[in-house]
């Protein structure tokens, strides 16, 4: 079916990724934002003024009420937001419930480093119910490889803090219950870290591939790629092995779901999209996803939208969104003839991009997915899935 962004009754959620603080008090060298040659953010105002939020939230309610889109998720995100006061973050979350909940539901996320939490951030975080997602790459040494200050000084002990204390904070305020980013290292013993994330009460843990686009493709690559596939099962046999249901990891869920024995398949593309992702950014301007900054190249040719000039819907309609779904939903020429394609489904976006070929390639991460499919696909087995069942779906034995 062909889908329209701009035609009412398209989207389900609006998910506003709100880059609250465009600076940093960390400077992590694998950063997507800060360290992959992109420095518009650096020309923009430090942090969002309530003037700009005032003009944001007015702008989604109007394009929420005209698209009928039922609801809106606040993604607090930077830089660092709380480099913001916390005073006036709390101001902005107001401005959004007052302004948009007339039309849509709104709800809010953050996601920090955790070195700036406050008796008065925790405050405004319970006081609008506010997930927070905070990034930690692991135990000490695998946090400290990354995530430096601008003066190459540690974040790690202030991150952990921050975490043990929304950890305890949960369990007379629920919301408060952290879930954490990390990025993935081939280096590491990911048992260990899973561990260590345990041990800390995390309950909710996702971990992402380090950004590289397929321009970046060589045999040392494709080598720390498949260590990459061996850590991620390394995660899955450690989480089946604690068997505690109430313990979340994304790309376990999304994996697994493909194994279900009754499951159905879905169609590509889906009519009504569940969740649109829009950047907004301290000068008041809208930008797609800009975790496709590693596709610079390309990323640098996108449009960028003034809330002062476009609607929510002029916005929408400019051609990159259905492009970027059909990009989505289409399998790269390489990939077609490939037993984990349906799981994979080619990868991220911008892991797929390349200068000479667009989006037209396999994942620089193929081999990690290959590692990691093959093994699930041994392990459940050895533990009594069917055989037949793993040859019928994915034609391997």
């Amino acid at each position: 079916m062909n889908w329209k962004p701009y035609e009412p009754h398209s989207i389900e959620r609006i998910q506003l990724v709100y880059k609250l603080a465009e600076r940093c008090n960390l400077n992590c060298s694998y950063c997507y934002y800060y360290n992959m040659g992109d420095e518009t953010a650096l020309h923009r105002p430090a942090l969002a003024s309530l003037e700009c939020t005032t003009q944001l939230a007015q702008w989604l309610a109007a394009g929420c009420k005209a698209l009928a889109i039922p609801k809106v998720l606040i993604s607090f995100h930077g830089g660092e937001p709380m480099l913001m006061h916390a005073t006036e973050f709390a101001k902005a979350c107001d401005i959004f419930v007052r302004t948009i909940s007339p039309v849509a539901e709104v709800s809010f996320a953050i996601q920090t480093n955790g070195t700036l939490l406050t008796d008065g951030w925790l405050e405004a975080l319970k006081g609008y119910r506010v997930a927070v997602g905070v990034s930690i790459d692991g135990n000490r040494l695998a946090h400290d490889r990354f995530r430096l200050d601008h003066k190459g000084r540690s974040s790690f002990l202030k991150t952990e803090q921050a975490i043990k204390r929304l950890v305890d904070l949960s369990s007379t305020t629920p919301q408060l219950q952290p879930s954490t980013i990390s990025v993935l290292n081939h280096e590491v013993d990911y048992k260990e870290i899973y561990s260590y994330l345990r041990e800390l009460g995390v309950k909710s843990l996702h971990f992402l591939l380090p950004d590289r686009n397929a321009d970046k493709a060589s045999e040392q690559v494709d080598q720390e790629a498949a260590a990459l596939g061996l850590g991620m099962l390394d995660i899955f046999e450690a989480w089946l092995t604690e068997d505690d249901p109430d313990i979340n990891i994304r790309f376990i869920n999304e994996t697994l779901g493909h194994f279900q024995l009754d499951e159905v398949s879905q169609c590509f593309p889906q009519r009504r999209k569940s969740n649109q992702i829009l950047v907004a950014r301290t000068d008041g301007t809208i930008a797609i996803d800009d975790s496709l900054i590693p596709a610079l190249d390309w990323y640098e040719t996108v449009s960028e939208f003034p809330v002062s000039d476009y609607s929510l819907q002029d916005v929408l309609k400019d051609p990159i969104f259905t492009l970027l779904e059909d990009e989505k939903n289409h399998l790269p020429d390489d990939c077609n003839a490939c037993h984990w394609a349906q799981m994979c489904r080619g990868g991220d976006l911008e892991n797929r991009y390349s200068k000479l070929r667009g989006f037209n390639n396999k994942s620089v991460y193929c081999n990690t997915y290959k590692a990691l499919y093959s093994g699930i696909c041994d392990f459940l087995v050895a533990n009594g899935y069917p055989s037949a069942e793993i040859e019928k779906r994915f034609g391997v034995q």
